[in-house]
């Protein structure tokens, strides 16, 4: 596959997730009384994703670089994909239920380790990291922004009434 067909599948299959995902947006109902409403932050990201994948393909189809014609042989395997692609659909199975700290903490965590080679894998950082990400993201939403997240096993991030 060359570079510019490789550019070309990604545009369009990122192009075609960001719509889904806008429109999935659209459809998420407010559980709070607020201005911006629960599906304003997932149908950001699918904009920005749109936008961006618009642009990537508008790049590639008016590039002429004849390094993008050339087929590149590649070593890359596509287990950490695959893997990557895993452990995400586990952890949105795992996200209502467990709740969010629990379900991202052990997320971040196993990805961590996932993409880390024996030289780079500090287990003590990535558990601090792993830990005090997801207590500052839920601490964001529920104290700031007052919109709870998933509690699941863990029952201390009630919204006070």
């Amino acid at each position: 596959m060359t570079n510019k067909q490789r550019n070309l599948l990604t545009s369009v299959l990122f192009l075609a997730f960001g719509i889904f995902f806008f429109i999935q947006a659209q459809g998420v109902k407010h559980k709070i009384a607020s201005d911006v409403g629960s599906g304003y932050v997932p149908a950001f990201i699918a904009g920005c994703l749109i936008v961006v994948s618009v642009a990537k393909l508008i790049i590639t189809l008016t590039r002429h670089d004849p390094d993008d014609n050339k087929v590149q042989k590649s070593d890359d395997s596509p287990v950490g994909g695959i893997v990557t692609i895993l452990i995400m659909l586990v952890y949105m199975l795992a996200f209502e239920p467990v709740g969010f700290i629990v379900s991202s903490v052990v997320f971040l965590f196993v990805l961590m380790n996932w993409f880390a080679n024996n030289e780079n894998r500090n287990l003590p950082l990535f558990a601090i990291v792993s830990v005090l990400l997801p207590v500052a993201v839920a601490a964001l939403f529920v104290f700031v922004i007052k919109m709870p997240l998933p509690k699941g096993i863990i029952g201390f991030l009630r919204k006070e009434e």
